[in-house]
């Protein structure tokens, strides 16, 4: 009675869920550990447990040294905000021990205040030790000093290994008592990175680029030996972690191999190379096959498939100067999840500047000297880019739903093996089910080609026990670079089976008798529920129509502020479904505030301190803010105004803070040379961003005569934040130098397309566009009775 008659055949995609579930088992992995406190860590061949239950970890990389110490707890507070629970951080040896025998954990290099930082946050820690890192850093991370050497680095030379093993022990000295037995937070470490599988530019070489730091060729035998010098020397962990690139070994139970990927791939040196789009966007079971280009030397199927590198974005070279879209680095996660992950770790989450040495620029010389931004969710001076928002409603979902997608298997259908990247007629699909429940995950973003919409799809799914058509009263459009994850047969409170929704679930609230369901339609798609209407009593409608058969009732709702579905269970307590839209859904945070769980809606970053919550936002002075449930009082604020909007299902409010604009003198010297006045203070904002708009080659920023900060241009405009730099004591100037872009340059490809060149003197280009300063402003709201 509900058909949309207009579907043609081509546009059902069914899938048979009806193999027998794979055992789930200890696996093979050697790794468990117990906390002082009774905690548990443990793994399955599927997925990591924590007290017994199954767990799907996010995990992102942020390097503590790449990043103002003075400056960490607000950046662990936002990655914590983000959804992340274990921060991965690398140690870098050369940066600690940049002269033999001399080491120096100072300043930023202190790795136990980091980590005790980390603990302070309720955040876990993979540490990344070495000695290898790359990480685009010098040399790979290894000293120069070790270049002059009569041994082969990476290797089972004694004399090699009699190095790292003075290392590792300084490196244990440092965090002593701050593994997870002993109540701290290192939950893993990760030996060596990419071995076997990639080395890196020796930076000591008069020609950078001509010699290699070896990829290394001892196999099992120089993991299990570094592994053993570890564990001699005190570095213990629950679990033992490796890179499983291709051709990485993977000594059988020792290791936890991780994987990851990259939609951008600008590290290959030839100036002329050109892409192909990856198979970073295609479904498949990466718990049986975790590499698209290989096989593996292990059994896969042994080990839970853990990330620790999907592309938070990447870091730019020369060359090749990719943007990565915030769609991409979404879509690659929801592609892992949806292939199996049970682990998320991005790699970057959080960017960062290179520190400068005492004798060196410590950059692979392929990329700037200083900026490490990596276009990453948070990027290098602390700004939320967009993926950050992105992630953040993918992670909700995964704090309150991961236990239950831990343990479901994936079904891909049966062409999917052979989809390539360029294809794009096929809606690109894949399910995680168990016990005739799950979740449906689709994606139509690829890298490097233009994906169309997909219109009127709908799909079938034979379960053990039904054929369930997904939707059922109108067919769903896929928007081009739209990934999303969709809930069929999904057991709310009670029992009331919701038997899919065509809106892809969020988060959750319990308050008393009451649960509260959280959705939001992907960007295109109309919203409809259907629920197994003998599993309640009474269903009731705010903001869409209710129609009914025998056996379902079907909503069709349109998202916002005013859609709610209140369920009244057979236990006669109350199920809400709140429905947001696609960009609601990014501005949402969920904080535990004023007494109980809430759900909170801005564009402001959003934390919670000693029961006041904090707001952060860049831009004009005012920003807005809905609270769910809705308050009773209206809340103090230590700055500025706070309004009523309205209050009805949210209690929704305009917060203004005054204006605090920040001109900063400019001075062209030269063609290619700027000199900008800096205050001596950012009196009355939490920090500001200078924003320089131009087209050229490259920009460096020079405080004091010491470079600060530097830019391949890429048609994005160079941003620096002002925070660290402004000094108390007096004005200062900083000094950009430009260089132009020659009309041959390979990163013209870069910039966007119908960009106007103005040429400078000479075969070359430099145009100042614009030079801006955004504040960001900060205010605190507290309860207006303690």
């Amino acid at each position: 009675m509900f058909a949309d008659h207009h579907l043609t055949p081509q546009d059902v995609y069914q899938l048979d869920l009806r193999q027998p579930a794979r055992p789930i088992t200890a696996g093979c992995l050697l790794a468990e550990g117990t906390s002082p406190q009774g905690d548990t860590i443990a793994f399955t061949n599927y997925y990591l447990t924590y007290n017994g239950r199954p767990s799907i970890p996010i995990m992102g990389e942020f390097h503590f040294s790449r990043f103002p110490r003075r400056y960490w707890e607000q950046e662990l507070q936002k990655m914590r905000a983000g959804g992340i629970s274990i921060v991965a951080t690398y140690i870098f040896w050369l940066y600690v021990e940049e002269e033999e025998g001399r080491f120096d954990w100072s300043g930023d290099r202190d790795v136990r205040a980091f980590i005790a930082a980390c603990q302070a946050q309720g955040l876990q820690v993979l540490l990344r030790i070495g000695p290898f890192a790359h990480g685009e850093f010098r040399n790979g991370g290894l000293p120069d000093w070790l270049y002059g050497q009569p041994f082969d680095v990476r290797s089972n030379d004694d004399h090699y290994l009699s190095y790292v093993k003075r290392y590792y022990a300084e490196v244990a000295a440092q965090v002593r008592g701050l593994f997870f037995q002993d109540g701290g937070p290192i939950i893993g470490i990760q030996i060596e990175n990419e071995y076997m599988h990639a080395g890196a530019p020796w930076e000591v070489t008069f020609r950078q680029g001509s010699e290699w730091v070896p990829a290394g060729s001892d196999g099992d035998a120089h993991m299990l030996c570094l592994k053993q010098l570890a564990s001699e020397l005190g570095l213990v962990a629950p679990f033992y972690s490796c890179t499983g690139w291709l051709r990485s070994p993977v000594p059988e139970g020792e290791f936890l191999p991780m994987h990851g990927g990259y939609a951008f791939q600008p590290w290959s040196p030839d100036p002329e190379f050109r892409q192909p789009p990856t198979h970073e966007f295609l479904f498949r079971d990466r718990h049986e096959q975790p590499l698209a280009n290989g096989d593996v030397p292990y059994d896969a199927t042994q080990y839970p498939y853990a990330c620790c590198e999907l592309g938070g974005g990447i870091q730019i070279t020369y060359h090749h100067r990719p943007i990565v879209p915030p769609e991409c680095v979404q879509a690659m996660a929801i592609i892992a999840l949806g292939s199996g992950a049970n682990l998320l770790g991005y790699y970057m989450y959080h960017g960062g500047s290179n520190p400068v040495g005492k004798h060196a620029y410590l950059n692979e010389f392929t990329v700037p000297r200083i900026s490490y931004d990596f276009q990453a969710p948070i990027g290098e001076y602390g700004q939320l880019h967009q993926s950050y928002h992105r992630l953040r409603a993918l992670h909700l979902f995964l704090q309150d739903f991961g236990a239950r997608l831990a343990p479901m298997m994936v079904t891909i259908p049966d062409h999917a093996e052979q989809i390539t990247p360029e294809q794009t007629d096929t809606p690109r699909f894949a399910v995680r089910s168990k016990d005739g429940a799950g979740f449906l995950f689709f994606n139509n973003y690829q890298d490097h080609v233009s994906m169309p919409d997909h219109e009127r799809v709908r799909f079938q799914l034979q379960l053990p026990e039904e054929m369930l058509t997904i939707p059922q009263l109108q067919g769903l459009t896929l928007r081009q670079g739209v990934s999303a994850i969709l809930p069929f047969n999904l057991s709310l409170d009670d029992g009331v089976r919701l038997k899919y929704a065509t809106s892809q679930l969020l988060t959750a609230l319990r308050d008393g008798e009451q649960s509260t369901y959280v959705f939001f339609t992907p960007e295109g798609m109309h919203t409809e529920f259907a629920l197994d209407k003998t599993t309640y009593q009474s269903i009731e409608v705010t903001g869409g129509a209710l129609q009914k058969d025998q056996e379902r009732d079907y909503i069709q709702a349109e998202p916002g502020l005013q859609c709610r579905i209140q369920i009244t269970t057979l236990h006669e307590s109350t199920i809400q479904l709140l429905v947001l839209t696609q960009e609601q859904a990014w501005n949402c945070w969920k904080v535990q505030l004023w007494g109980q769980e809430r759900l909170l809606l801005t564009d402001a970053l959003a934390t919670c301190e000693d029961d006041d919550l904090h707001l952060s936002w860049r831009g004009p002075a005012t920003t807005s803010l809905a609270v769910y449930p809705p308050l009773s009082e209206l809340p103090n604020t230590d700055a500025g105004e706070l309004a009523t909007i309205a209050d009805d299902f949210f209690s929704r409010y305009t917060i203004s803070t005054p204006e605090r604009p920040i001109e900063l003198p400019v001075q062209q010297l030269r063609p290619d040379t700027l000199c900008i006045g800096l205050p001596a203070t950012l009196d009355g904002v939490h920090d500001a961003f200078l924003n320089i708009d131009f087209v050229g080659d490259m920009g460096h920023a020079y405080l004091n005569g010491r470079l600060i900060s530097d830019h391949f241009a890429n048609g994005l405009p160079w941003e620096i934040g002002l925070k660290r730099f402004v000094s108390q004591d007096a004005a200062h100037e900083l000094i950009v130098r430009l260089s132009p872009l020659r009309s041959n340059a390979t990163a013209l490809r870069y910039f966007p397309t119908g960009m106007a060149f103005r040429p400078t003197d000479g075969d070359g280009t430099i145009e100042v566009k614009s030079i801006q300063v955004h504040p960001e402003y900060h205010v605190v709201l507290t309860q207006r009775h303690r």
